[in-house]
């Protein structure tokens, strides 16, 4: 669990030639350019409606600019004039995927990790905590086109108590009063989410179940401030204490794996707060007793109905291998569909962008990315990603997909 504390890398823009590369194919046809935005007809051999469960058979969906204009069969779906038509064959279409916690400044150049990501079907993601507010810059270069990466919501630096889990580099502060301060002040800085730290990790959390870090002063003052401000709070909690008081006190997500007794479950589920549970960050951490309680909880978790939004707290893990998250929730008992709505549905409504994000469907922003294979028969093609649109832009279209 170390890994967290890996050393903060700086930005470095992208070069003009990896840029021209990547975008390359996201060039429209002269006739769309003329008469309007890029126009797309983007054909595949299936696609998942993630709201109903169902593939529809010989998809195609319009994009016009940004925006998805039409989508379902060949046969229902009419094809504008001028269009550049995308066949990627037996492929199967599913929305942009989003990851709700991720570092994208930490292992490795924060430019690289973003690309990576985005490469890899993650048109989405929330970044949880950096020094020195760096997240916030990226998240602008990318807002502005100098960086080329996924859509990305952001917290500022991580807020926790001096001598904490959290306290990277003296960032760290005590008291409910400095506590509202941190939060004013990543408002103020542009931050979009709070990220606050409640306890430890999990062999701590295993060992004193009763045990967390910060005083229930300075959680509620964080969250009021929070809230105050517009800004959902998103705890990295793990002990049954620690999550109990957290959800009790209002928090909107709890982040990681955890040890929730029955009753916060159950209040999770009834007031909706999510948890991001992170497992193939845990994964190379089996054989003990407290890695293997903690995915036994989460079975029991997964089965009671916690709602569940899709995290991976890349950075510890590889940018870019985000989807390997799949396979550890399905092997703790979701379906492939929960598996998928999680880092669709699920992970958009966290956000607060239900409304144009998490599935394919007409008038929402144009978020596709293609496989080869059937998801739901093996949901380790989500790790095979041969293309992906952001925004109504091609950002990959491999070449072994024929136009």
């Amino acid at each position: 669990m170390n890994a967290i504390r890996m050393i903060h890398r700086s930005i470095v823009p992208v070069g003009a030639a990896a840029i021209g590369l990547l975008l390359l194919a996201s060039v429209g046809p002269s006739r769309a350019e003329q008469d309007g935005p890029p126009v797309y007809a983007i054909r595949a051999g299936r696609l998942l409606d993630v709201r109903r469960g169902v593939l529809v058979p010989q998809a195609v969906v319009v994009v016009r600019g940004d925006r998805i204009a039409a989508v379902g069969e060949a046969s229902g779906v009419r094809i504008p004039a001028g269009a550049e038509v995308v066949d990627l064959g037996d492929a199967t279409l599913v929305p942009g995927l989003i990851d709700t916690h991720v570092h994208l400044t930490l292992g490795g150049a924060a430019d690289s990790n973003a690309r990576a990501t985005l490469l890899a079907g993650f048109t989405t993601v929330q970044d949880l905590g950096a020094l020195g507010y760096a997240n916030l810059a990226l998240r602008d270069a990318v807002n502005r086109g100098d960086i080329v990466g996924p859509r990305i919501v952001s917290a500022g630096l991580w807020l926790g108590v001096s001598g904490g889990t959290c306290d990277f580099g003296g960032i760290g502060v005590r008291g409910p009063d400095a506590f509202a301060r941190r939060v004013r002040e990543d408002v103020a800085r542009g931050a979009d989410v709070i990220k606050l730290c409640v306890t430890g990790w999990v062999d701590d959390a295993f060992a004193n179940p009763h045990r967390y870090e910060i005083s229930d002063s300075e959680l509620v003052a964080t969250i009021r401030d929070a809230h105050a401000a517009g800004k959902r709070v998103i705890v990295h909690a793990i002990s049954e204490a620690g999550v109990r008081v957290a959800v009790a006190r209002g928090v909107d997500a709890v982040a990681h794996a955890n040890f929730a007794d029955s009753a916060t479950v159950a209040s999770m589920r009834e007031r909706l707060v999510w948890v991001i549970p992170t497992l193939h960050s845990f994964s190379r951490d089996t054989a003990s007793a407290h890695a293997r309680a903690l995915f036994a909880h989460m079975t029991e978790e997964f089965r009671r109905g916690v709602p569940v939004a899709f995290g991976t707290d890349a950075g510890v893990i590889r940018h870019g291998s985000n989807a390997r998250e799949f396979g550890h929730l399905i092997r703790l008992g979701m379906t492939s569909l929960e598996a998928i709505r999680a880092a669709t549905l699920n992970a958009a409504e966290l956000l607060g962008m239900a409304d144009r994000l998490g599935a394919v469907e007409a008038g929402k922003v144009a978020d596709l990315v293609a496989v080869s294979g059937n998801p739901l028969d093996d949901i380790t093609v989500l790790e095979r990603v041969v293309f992906v649109m952001r925004d109504g832009r091609i950002v990959r279209r491999d070449g072994a997909l024929g136009r």
